[in-house]
Formats: C-alpha cells, sequence, structure tokens
C-alpha cells in the first residue's frame, strides 16, 4: 500500500466510527483509491454526464440497456458489474483510450469508387428509389 491509501484507509475508518483497529483485510479494502459511488454513477449515467474513464467505458458498454430495457434494479445491478470490470482494467493499467481509431480500423475503410451502387433499373419505374440510385449514379 502506498502512503496515500494508508491515509485513505485511516480517515475512512475513523469516519465510519467501527471498531478500531480493523482487520487487515478490512484496512487494505478501505485504502482502495478507486471507491465509486455506485449510486452517483448510475445517476450520472442515466443524465449522460460521465465523470472518468471508468466511468465512460462503463457507460459505453451498458449504458444503453440500463437506460432503456433494464428496470432499475437490474439496471443499477449491471452497471454496477460494469463498474467494477473496468475498475480493474484500470488498475491494471488496460484502460483503452478515449476515441481510439485503430489501424486495423482504417485499413477496412473501402474507398468510395470501390462501393457498390444500385442501379435504378433495380427498381420500379419513376420511384423514389430509382431517382435515388439515378442521381448516385451521376456521382
Amino acid at each position: 500500500m502506498s502512503i496515500s491509501e494508508i491515509r485513505i484507509a485511516v480517515s475512512k475508518a475513523l469516519l465510519r466510527g467501527d471498531a478500531w483497529p480493523p482487520s487487515l483485510p478490512e484496512f487494505v479494502a478501505l485504502g482502495d483509491e478507486y471507491e465509486i459511488d455506485f449510486d452517483e454513477a448510475f445517476d450520472r449515467m442515466i443524465r449522460q454526464k460521465t465523470k472518468g474513464d471508468i466511468e465512460y467505458w462503463a457507460n459505453q458498454e451498458v449504458g444503453f440497456s440500463c437506460r432503456r430495457q433494464l428496470n432499475d434494479r437490474d439496471a443499477r445491478a449491471k452497471h454496477r458489474k460494469a463498474l467494477l470490470k473496468y475498475r480493474e482494467k484500470d488498475k491494471q493499467g488496460k484502460l483503452p483510450p478515449r476515441n481510439l481509431v485503430r489501424l486495423a480500423d482504417k485499413s477496412q475503410e473501402r474507398q468510395l469508387k470501390d462501393l457498390k451502387r444500385p442501379t435504378p433499373s433495380q427498381f420500379k419505374q419513376g420511384s423514389i428509389f430509382s431517382r435515388v440510385a439515378e442521381l448516385g449514379r451521376r456521382a
């Protein structure tokens, strides 16, 4: 444990008012610098206002389903699990940077001239689709 983690653990133990001294595993858990207030993080996820990279990546993974598809209890559990996952990745230094464009992504892009465009003959004569295909053929 670093000195800052020890200070955090001591201040938390004193503020909690539990029996002093705490056991060693409790003390180590108290010194965790990556403590997350899960309720506040969930509220920020609902408002789409992330705070830090851990919340950003957790929201990218489960934010949509938590906001739109799940009930409150299941959404909170899923969001908490994602936050813990990305907290561990951050501790290990494996958290990816935001908005990272990889070389593999660039290599898979096709040129505009190589795209297959529909022809007007594929659609009913005079339909909007045939007119749009005609415009695309001119470009």
